[in-house]
């Protein structure tokens, strides 16, 4: 069941607060503020350990503390409480890979091109930080899939880039007459976020037989054919 948006708000907006004094500080101490920057980095690699092994509901924020190796409180002090240091997880992460598709988005290259250079940047942060993925599909389970997760500004920002992609391929030809590029947008994102789930949705640790015949690259490599073979229009679709 999805938790409602306003929750998630208000851990944000209360995180906020919490570094307007901080930030004052940091203009008079740039030491502070490179220490108190690190220690929330670690509560946040700390967090992410958590919430992939334990899931959202099964840890608590005192588990956190101790991975990280801080005091309970000060986990509270910099993210609140368990929904603000969630939404940081998931904004920060985000942020990241919603840089990315940006400057591929606005990169010369075809539309073919840079579909298979998203797709290949989303495997191979999975490859390079495989629990910072795991929750972060969590997180859109959690979120009801793209519904509340699309109102996230991170996540709108990677799907307006995409979105932007399909157009421009529209308007070269390179996508088939009859297909939307917001409807394609989402239909790409989802479709990222289902090639991950039978990697970190397992049971008691342990992939199925059908999960476990279908490897890491497999995947992706399916879905850039699929991508390809199903979107791209004009002259170019033959000999793929």
């Amino acid at each position: 069941m999805a938790r409602p948006a306003v929750s998630r708000a208000r851990g944000t907006a209360a995180a906020a607060r919490r570094e307007t004094a901080p930030a004052r500080a940091a203009a008079k101490d740039p030491g502070a503020a490179s220490g108190r920057d690190d220690r929330r980095k670690q509560i946040l690699k700390a967090a992410v350990k958590v919430f992939a092994e334990k899931g959202y509901h099964g840890c608590r924020i005192s588990d956190v503390a101790e991975e990280a190796g801080v005091a309970y409180g000060l986990v509270y002090h910099y993210y609140g409480n368990k929904d603000g240091l969630l939404a940081s997880v998931f904004d920060t992460n985000w942020a990241f890979f919603a840089k990315a598709v940006d400057e591929i988005a606005e990169s010369g290259a075809t539309m073919r091109d840079k579909l298979s250079h998203i797709v290949e940047l989303a495997f191979q942060a999975f490859e390079m930080a495989p629990l910072v993925v795991k929750v972060l599909v969590l997180e859109f389970g959690r979120n009801a899939r793209l519904g509340e997760a699309l109102d996230n500004p991170q996540v709108a920002r990677v799907f307006k880039s995409i979105t932007r992609i399909f157009e421009d391929g529209k308007k070269t030809r390179e996508l088939y007459e009859g297909i939307d590029p917001s409807a394609m947008s989402i239909l790409f994102i989802g479709a990222l976020e289902t090639a991950f789930v039978s990697f970190v949705l397992t049971n008691q640790g342990t992939r199925s037989k059908v999960q476990s015949a279908v490897t890491l690259d497999t995947m992706k490599k399916t879905l850039i054919a699929m991508l390809h073979r199903g979107a791209l229009g004009g002259g170019h679709a033959h000999g793929l």
